[in-house]
């Protein structure tokens, strides 16, 4: 199968559909209630000439709303984590973990942090499992 281009519509449904036929992700989240958004800074240099904005929605081990939005709608998300642009790339690469880079201050989480650091298992799973979506990225 040909690599699906970052951030795209495509891609996202790919991620969704990785997620929602792990049994291990049923589960570890069984707890995991929330919208995940994640907002990429732009990076010209790298091919990101703007914002980028994913909506992402999780219920018990359900996946819901997987999108690529604008700001107001990633915005209302329960969690929004942002950073830049080769932190995702790093991050879906799994050449950092998004809980280290978190802690690092290489990437920003608005929510309550508590709730995430007790389904850490949960985002890992997630983490994991989009780093086996095979992407393009924009300066690939």
């Amino acid at each position: 199968m040909a690599k699906l281009k970052a951030f795209t519509q495509e891609w996202m449904n790919a991620f969704r559909r990785r997620i929602a036929d792990s049994k291990e992700y049923r589960e570890i989240a069984g707890n995991w209630e929330g919208s995940v958004s994640i907002i990429i800074n732009p990076d010209p240099a790298r091919g990101v000439p703007e914002t980028v904005y994913l909506f992402t929605d999780y219920w018990h081990g359900d996946v819901k709303d997987f999108l690529v939005c604008d700001k107001a709608k990633a915005e209302s998300a329960d969690f929004i984590m942002s950073g830049d642009y080769i932190r995702w790339k790093q991050i879906a690469r799994k050449e950092i973990e998004a809980t280290k880079a978190l802690m690092q201050g290489k990437l920003k989480l608005k929510g309550n942090l508590v709730y995430v650091v007790r389904n850490v298992k949960t985002v890992n799973k997630v983490v994991d499992l989009l780093g086996e979506v095979d992407t393009l990225f924009p300066d690939d």
